[in-house]
């Protein structure tokens, strides 16, 4: 399973708060850190690559572009408290050679007091001063309840955004590694290493998802045949294309596209 890049929520990047029943998400990451809170019920909760089923009163913790889901198997209540990277230099400074290997909070005790704080954080008319407090006491809990391990890369969130945005924006591009090296100022070397600790995914590799994720939304507009589908999100062989389609998806993209109702014409509509 890939994460995909939450770029909607990279762009929305506030200190944000909301309450869910029966909540499901996709396998994602982004920059902020978020806070996952099961109140009743049972979640399923994927951080990287560890899982658990979640109990009322239990909670989880992604930090910056760690990758999570969430699937709720019969009924829950839950809620999530998310908090971008500007609020929290410090904690981020403190953490940048470190990685999470144990994201799940368990303690009630602890769940509850950074509950009371969210509540406080909640309030109309908090001055910056308390939010920042708030915010800072909650991830003082939190670094008391989860357990980290040193990592040989220290990970800059607003490299990491940048490089994720670019990618979006230029993937149509003729990208490699030196292109993209050149582009930020960093050795090919590092920057492959950097990528690949961060994202657990290679550049290349990267770069392919989010092209087969183009020509999967362009193969769902029903008005362009594979070729074009294939083509204009920057495959650079009907070949590779298939591969990759294949790898990912375990059939052809004509199978795909029948199974999924799609037309299969093979005139280019005019534009």
């Amino acid at each position: 399973m890939r994460a995909e890049f939450g770029i909607k929520r990279e762009k929305h990047n506030k200190l944000f708060y909301k309450e869910y029943t029966n909540d499901e998400g996709i396998f994602h990451f982004h920059s902020q850190i978020e806070l996952y809170f099961v109140d009743e019920g049972e979640m399923e909760v994927i951080v990287n690559s560890q899982q658990k089923v979640l109990k009322g009163g239990e909670m989880s913790v992604a930090l910056s572009y760690d990758a999570h889901a969430y699937k709720t198997p019969e009924s829950s209540k839950s809620s999530v408290l998310i908090i971008p990277p500007y609020l929290c230099e410090e904690f981020i400074q403190t953490i940048k050679n470190k990685r999470v290997v144990k994201p799940f909070i368990s303690n009630p005790e602890a769940v509850s007091k950074i509950k009371s704080y969210i509540t406080e954080i909640k309030k109309d008319n908090l001055n910056e001063i308390k939010l920042l407090g708030y915010v800072y006491v909650i991830l003082g809990i939190v670094m008391d309840n989860i357990g980290f391990e040193i990592s040989e890369t220290a990970i800059d969130p607003k490299l990491s955004s940048r490089l994720l945005f670019y990618l979006d924006e230029n993937f149509k591009d003729d990208i490699t590694l030196e292109s993209l090296a050149a582009t930020f100022g960093y050795n090919p070397s590092y920057l492959s290493r950097y990528f690949k600790a961060c994202f657990h995914v290679g550049i290349n590799q990267y770069l392919t998802i989010i092209r087969l994720k183009n020509a999967l939304m362009l193969m769902h507009e029903n008005k362009h045949n594979i070729t074009y589908c294939a083509m204009e999100s920057c495959f650079n062989s009907m070949r590779t294309f298939y591969r990759v389609f294949f790898n990912e998806f375990h059939c052809s993209p004509k199978e795909y596209m029948s199974h999924m109702g799609l037309s299969q014409n093979e005139i280019i509509p005019r534009s």
